[in-house]
Formats: C-alpha cells, structure tokens, sequence
C-alpha cells in the first residue's frame, strides 16, 4: 500500500512539474509575441506631433451600419427614349470588433436578415493605412422600388423583382503626406490626429455592374438589362481638422476619370455596345466626426461612390453607393 502511495505521489508530482513546464513555454511565447507585436505597432516613421498612436494596445467597439444604393438609367434604346429610377431596400447590421495593435476581428450582424426582412446581400470592408488604403464592395440585390418611364413622361411603378442588380467596386488610395495625415484616425481609430493636417492623394477605382430591369406590364413589358466595367484614375485631397476638444472633421474627394469602359446594354432582343464618352468619372467621397474623451471615443462616418458613364443622347448611367456607420468605443 506504501507503494501504491508513493507510486501515485511521484505521478502527481511529475504531472504538475510538466504542466509549469507548458505554461513557462506559453508564457515565454506570448511574451515574444506580445513583444514583437508592440514593436510593430508603435515604431512607425510619423510626425508625432501631428499624429500619435492612442494610449492602450486594445480597442473595443460597437458599430451600427447603415447603406443603400439606387441607380438612374437616361437615354434611348430601339428608338424610346426613357428613364428608370431603382432603389435597393437600404440594409442595417450591428457589429461588434475588438483589436489588437492593428490585429482586428468583428462579428456583425443583421436583424432584418434574421427575421427575414432583408434578403439581398452584401460584403462591405475597407483597410485604411497613412499612406494607403482600399475599399472593396460587393453587392447582390432585387429588393429595389422604383419607377420607368417613356417619352409620353408617364410613370409605371416598377414591381417587387423586376429589377435586379449584381455590382463590384474597388478604390485605392495613396496619400503623400502620410506621416502627418492620417486616414485611420478619422476611420479606424488606430492614431489620434492632434494638429490639423491635409494631403493629396492619387487613386484608382475600378467598377463592374450587372443591372436587369423589367418594366411594368402597361408600358409594353420592355425589357433593359446593362453590363458594364470600368477603370479610372485620378488624384483628390483629404483633410483632417484637428478641433478643440479633442473633435476631428474628416473630408475628402477623390475622382477618377474613367480611362477604360466596357458597356453593352440591351433592350428585349437589340444590343447596343455603347462607346466611351468623355467625361465618365467615378467619385469617392468620405466623411467622418470623431470624439476622443479619455480613453473612450464616439462619432459617425459616411463613404460614397458615385459614378457617371455615357451619353444622355444614347444611355447615361447615376449609380450611387453609400454607407454610414455610428460607433462608440474604448481603448485599454
């Protein structure tokens, strides 16, 4: 019995010598980590009198996200003139994101989805960086109201699924004076702009769009379906006002011109390959209002594209894509 003891005692002994054994590697490892990471995070060529790296290597925050899009259709196909105005049912998500030294993970969610009120999809993000940065969305709807009309000026309601839009755009930034301005601080919240600072910038943005309408049966059931892609560069200026109070004012513009486009639209069985008309632009705008109290900060933030393509006496193309978010957060 004294060796069944003795026996237990030594394994027991051997067994919390080897889990101190794991936990000093873990520890030893995350340090390293840790170390490496912190590094990174704070050893970055700015002017630290324009911008800084908050106090705290933790951010938490909660978002409420709230985006939409329509799109306006001029011109003539088949010899009719007419004119169609959609609107994708606006989608709303809640989203809650955690970081470490820039190292970000978010859970988002959308009540209308869970109960079934919305049922179009979309992938919005962004990656915001000083020097530069990109946004990336996708969209697939048919949840969209609107109207159409021919050159009588009649209108006809356009009925639930009678349109429906696939959509892609990316837009790049760069800006040149990103060691005192800071896109991140007004979006992201990784600096703190503290004097107030602006930049140019240069861009790119490329955009694809499949667009498919029907119209309401009294108008002839015309049918309009549109293809298109385009590319375009361009250069803008942002600013970030650094106000009293610990407010920062984040506005800036970026137009592209479109220098390559691909579109083709069809009316019922007639396709038109429609040739590149100078000016087509694509504009990204971005606003945003941040308030840093403490370690705490709260505030609002808006991103639109906005695009033209073609020729009003052939087809001409408004597409709009907008998104706001209110947020409120901390750091630790």
């Amino acid at each position: 019995m004294k060796w069944f003891f003795f026996v237990t005692f030594m394994l027991l002994n051997l067994g919390a010598t080897a889990g101190e054994v794991k936990r000093d590697k873990f520890q030893e490892f995350w340090h390293k980590v840790d170390s490496n990471l912190s590094r990174r995070y704070y050893n970055l060529s700015v002017d630290t009198n324009y911008i800084v790296r908050p106090m705290g290597r933790w951010r938490f925050m909660a978002r409420y996200n709230f985006s939409g899009s329509h799109v306006d259709a001029v011109g003539e196909i088949s010899g009719q003139e007419f004119h169609t105005h959609a609107t994708a049912k606006c989608k709303s998500t809640i989203s809650f994101v955690g970081s470490y030294t820039g190292i970000t993970l978010a859970m988002t969610f959308n009540p209308g989805a869970l109960v079934g009120w919305y049922k179009d999809y979309e992938f919005n993000t962004n990656e915001y960086y000083n020097r530069m940065g990109v946004d990336i969305i996708y969209q697939r709807a048919k949840n969209f109201r609107g109207w159409t009309k021919d050159e009588t000026g009649i209108r006809n309601q356009i009925p639930k699924d009678m349109v429906s839009m696939r959509y892609f755009n990316f837009n790049y930034y760069y800006a040149f004076n990103h060691r005192r301005f800071s896109y991140p601080a007004a979006f992201c919240h990784s600096y703190i702009q503290k004097k107030s600072a602006g930049s140019f910038m240069l861009g790119a943005s490329f955009q694809w769009e499949k667009l498919h309408i029907t119209a309401a049966p009294e108008s002839g059931d015309m049918m309009h379906r549109l293809k298109m892609a385009n590319l375009g560069i361009g250069a803008g200026y942002g600013y970030n006002f650094a106000m009293k109070n610990n407010w920062l004012l984040h506005m800036s513009a970026l137009p592209t011109l479109v220098i390559y486009s691909h579109t083709k639209a069809w009316s019922n069985n007639d396709e038109n390959s429609m040739k590149y008309q100078f000016p087509e632009f694509i504009l990204t705008g971005r606003l945003a209002l941040v308030h840093n109290f403490g370690r705490y900060y709260a505030g609002g933030t808006m991103i639109f594209n906005y695009t033209a393509i073609g020729h009003r006496t052939q087809l001409r193309i408004h597409n709009n894509k907008w998104r706001m978010r209110l947020f409120v957060g901390f750091r630790f």
